[in-house]
């Protein structure tokens, strides 16, 4: 396939044009032209790259890319001309989608863990600048907080950091992924049960008793391995591409 139409077609489905992002959306990275292999991963790196290229890949689609809007350009030095390196060296194109990603109500991260805990009418929840970022929801039978605890943990593959305070039946969750521990006041002021992100923050242990809303940090990368996936995925039987997720867990 054409590496550009495929970016656009890309930049159309996930409505890149359409929100601000500190991220550079689409193609980060020019190289090859023909992409038959697609390797999928949620952050640029140097393993990240290694690996698709002993695997063949002609494109690396990721969540988290390389070029980052900020006061000055970014100098190439140090890991980040190491990254490059490798990217020029084997032909590799980079496409990163950021925010585009997080909020797609198919492909994103939160729907898509969303569906995976059993929550059901989700609606777009967690505003950053006027665009939700996130989707709420609530069981069809409300579940001990336990069980929802136990949920996230089998979702993400790892052990979340809870704060307590809800309730300890839960019957609503609100899911910004990554790192977005400012959407637990959204929660609160929704009246949610709970609150899932990647990361937490010094305060939200006292806030979370204080507000009666658990505040449930699962990782930040374990939260934003569903969107690339999925939409790798996706693409593979759109397009009859070869794709593979590359997992390169990451504690944080």
């Amino acid at each position: 396939m054409d590496r550009d139409q495929l970016v656009a077609y890309l930049d159309d489905l996930l409505e890149s044009e359409s929100l601000q992002d500190i991220s550079v959306n689409g193609l980060q990275v020019g190289g090859r032209r023909e992409v038959e292999r697609v390797a999928t991963g949620v952050s640029a790196s140097a393993e990240l790259f290694t690996q698709a290229a002993s695997w063949g890949a002609d494109a690396v689609l990721v969540h988290h890319g390389l070029l980052w809007r900020g006061e000055e350009p970014a100098h190439v030095v140090g890991s980040f001309r190491g990254r490059l390196q490798l990217l020029f060296e084997n032909d590799l194109n980079l496409i990163a989608y950021h925010l585009p990603l997080d909020r797609h109500p198919e492909h994103g991260n939160a729907a898509i863990l969303a569906r995976d805990l059993g929550l059901e009418q989700l609606e777009p929840f967690g505003y950053f600048g006027g665009v939700a970022l996130g989707f709420a929801g609530v069981f069809p039978t409300p579940i001990a907080d336990e069980e929802l605890f136990a949920r996230v943990r089998a979702a993400c593959g790892q052990q979340p950091q809870v704060f307590l305070g809800g309730p300890d039946v839960i019957a609503s969750v609100g899911i910004v992924t990554g790192g977005a521990p400012a959407g637990f006041d959204e929660a609160v002021a929704s009246g949610l049960d709970a609150y899932i992100t990647g990361e937490a923050r010094e305060w939200v242990m006292h806030r979370a008793e204080e507000d009666g809303v658990h505040f449930v940090a699962a990782g930040h990368y374990a939260t934003e391995r569903f969107g690339v996936r999925s939409l790798g995925e996706f693409l593979g039987k759109r397009f009859d591409l070869d794709v593979r997720f590359f997992d390169i867990p990451n504690p944080v």
